[in-house]
């Protein structure tokens, strides 16, 4: 993806680089295919800045990296899950988010 956005725009690495804040040295491991950013490669805030810079959407370099399309939350939903959240115990956020942790580790498993 990021040969064929540089090919596209006639851009450099450093130009990419430049417009998404990340370095060059990311890009280049990306595009060469290492992973880089440890086991897991790069984080959806990188993902996130690649796509700004490069003009794309998220889920196109999602797609593009192999990981799950984050999906947008309208900010009506976000209020009414924020709001139950905070209306719980202590020890039921601390469940909340357990299971919200698991359901993140089985979809990375299965992307």
């Amino acid at each position: 993806m990021i040969e064929r956005v540089m090919s596209e725009k006639g851009w450099t690495m450093s130009t990419l680089a430049r417009r998404s804040s990340l370095a060059v040295s990311t890009l280049g491991a990306w595009k060469n295919g290492d992973r880089a950013t440890g086991s897991r490669g790069p984080t959806p805030d990188k993902l996130r800045q690649l796509a700004d810079g490069a003009g794309l959407t998220v889920a196109e370099v999602f797609e593009a990296a192999g990981r799950h399309v984050p999906v947008a939350v309208d900010d009506e939903g976000e209020r009414r899950f924020l709001h139950m959240y905070r209306a719980i115990s202590g020890e039921d956020r601390r469940v909340v988010e357990a299971t919200m942790q698991a359901m993140m580790e089985r979809q990375k498993s299965t992307s």
